[in-house]
C-alpha cells in the first residue's frame, strides 16, 4: 500500500507541479488587471468607493472580494520584481505579503528551496516561534474558488457605469454625486485589506550577480547567509550586527593577506 501511495505521489508531482504553476501566473495576471482597472476609473473621474474589491468581485462574479483584495496588494506589492525571485508561486508572495522583511525570507526560499509552508515555518522559528505568529492554513491561499467556471455560469450584467450607480444605490458615504475622483492605488475606506501599510523600502538583491562558487564555499555560503538572516529576523539578540561585522572582515582580511 505504501509503495503503491508513494507511486502516486511521484506520478503526480509534475503535474502537480505544472497545475501550481498555471495557477500562480493566472494569479499574477488577475492581479495586474484588477490594478489596471483602478487605474482606468480613476483617469475617467468615477467617484470613489466604485474601486473596491467588493465592486470587481460583483464585476467579474466567482471570485470573493476577500480574494480580490489578496491579488490586487499582492500586485501592488510584488507585481515590478516577482519575476526575479524564479522558481516561487505566487502564493509564497501572497504569504509575505504585510511582513516587512519579505525579500529576505523569498530570497531565503529561492535559494533553499522552501515550499510556502516552509518558508512560513522558517521564519517563525527564527521569530522564536511565539503562538500568535504560528502559520495558519490561511496565510497559503492561492486561489479561493474556480473562478472559470463560476463566470461562465454567472456574466455579469452590470457595466462599470452601472456600478458606479449601484454603489451609490447602496449608500457608499465615498460616492455620492459630489464625490471626488479617488486614487486608484490609494486605500479604499473600510476597506481590511488595505489597512496594513505597504513597505516603502527599496529591494536589495545582494547576492544577484555573484560568480559561482566550488562546493565546499558555496555549502558554507549557503549556511552563513541562512544564519545571519536568523539572525536579523531575531533582532540580533544573540550577536550584535556590529560584530557579525567585524567577522565578516576579518574572512576578507583573511583572504586577501599573503600567502605565507
Amino acid at each position: 500500500m505504501e509503495a503503491a501511495m508513494a507511486l502516486v505521489e511521484e506520478t503526480s508531482a509534475e503535474y502537480a507541479g505544472r497545475w501550481n504553476q498555471l495557477v500562480s501566473t493566472t494569479n499574477w495576471e488577475k492581479g495586474r488587471i484588477i490594478v489596471q482597472w483602478r487605474r482606468a476609473l480613476a483617469e475617467a473621474g468615477a467617484p470613489a468607493g466604485s474601486c473596491s474589491d467588493e465592486a470587481w468581485s460583483r464585476q467579474v462574479g466567482g471570485v470573493s472580494p476577500q480574494h480580490v483584495g489578496r491579488l490586487r496588494r499582492v500586485w501592488q506589492r510584488f507585481g515590478e520584481v516577482y519575476p526575479q525571485y524564479a522558481g516561487l508561486y505566487w502564493s509564497h508572495f501572497q504569504a509575505a505579503v504585510e511582513w516587512s522583511d519579505a525579500e529576505m525570507w523569498l530570497e531565503g526560499a529561492v535559494q533553499s528551496g522552501w515550499s510556502v509552508a516552509g518558508m512560513c515555518d522558517q521564519r517563525w522559528e527564527a521569530l522564536g516561534s511565539p503562538p500568535e505568529l504560528q502559520p495558519q492554513p490561511s496565510d497559503f491561499v492561492a486561489s479561493e474558488t474556480d473562478e472559470d467556471y463560476l463566470a461562465a455560469n454567472h456574466l455579469p450584467s452590470a457595466t462599470i457605469s452601472d456600478l458606479a450607480g449601484e454603489v451609490r444605490d447602496h449608500g457608499d458615504p465615498l460616492a455620492d454625486d459630489d464625490a471626488a475622483p479617488f486614487d486608484a492605488d490609494a486605500t479604499v475606506a473600510n476597506d481590511p485589506l488595505d489597512m496594513a501599510q505597504q513597505p516603502a523600502a527599496e529591494t536589495v538583491r545582494p547576492f544577484e550577480d555573484l560568480p559561482a562558487l566550488p562546493a565546499d564555499l558555496s555549502e558554507a555560503f549557503e549556511m552563513f547567509k541562512l544564519a545571519i538572516l536568523n539572525h536579523k529576523v531575531s533582532g540580533w539578540r544573540e550577536i550584535a550586527r556590529n560584530d557579525l561585522l567585524r567577522v565578516l572582515d576579518a574572512l576578507r582580511k583573511l583572504a586577501t593577506a599573503p600567502t605565507a
